[in-house]
């Protein structure tokens, strides 16, 4: 193969001597012999360069891959994260559905769906006032309420007949005293 390409030929220029004595033939000698050093010097240079530059570029890969590798793990930490925070949200979700329909069960029918549509707490806050009032005793037939009246002249010097009719509210008026 390299026997059938010609080699090309560098025209050898007669050796002539010029006027100060020195030939032709030796300038351009030392002109390629410079120009040979200037490529070669250029080759390992950009050879040199070449080196850096895989170089660099494989630790920008190897960086990127423990990035990749960092990315790896934050999305592990992060999943993991998200299933426990996941449960947590569904134990919440589970007391707080319970918790509301024990606090409306307390409450009459008429009121339960004015009162499903607010959050938890003031759910509970409201549930709290409408179960804390208390209602009125029921007054039994025969027994009436009694408003202990306060009695302003001395029991004492009441006549009987009064002094009868305010028993009640005389014996309640002491026990105050008391």
């Amino acid at each position: 193969m390299s026997e059938d390409t010609p080699k090309p030929e560098v025209p050898v220029a007669d050796s002539e001597e010029t006027s100060t004595g020195v030939s032709t033939d030796q300038p351009t000698m030392e002109h390629l012999l410079h120009e040979n050093k200037k490529y070669r010097t250029r080759a390992q240079e950009s050879e040199t360069k070449v080196a850096e530059l895989e170089k660099k570029f494989t630790s920008i890969e190897e960086a990127q891959l423990k990035e990749k590798e960092d990315f790896k793990t934050l999305y592990e930490k992060v999943s993991s994260d998200n299933e426990s925070l996941s449960l947590t949200a569904k134990k919440w979700d589970a007391y707080e559905s319970n918790r509301r329909e024990t606090l409306l069960e307390s409450v009459p029918e008429e009121e339960r769906e004015r009162l499903e549509k607010l959050d938890l707490d003031t759910l509970e806050y409201v549930t709290g006032k409408i179960n804390s009032t208390k209602a009125n005793a029921p007054e039994v037939i025969g027994n009436p309420r009694s408003d202990h009246k306060q009695i302003t002249e001395d029991w004492t010097n009441m006549d009987e007949k009064t002094r009868r009719q305010n028993w009640n509210n005389i014996v309640a008026s002491a026990k105050n005293k008391n």
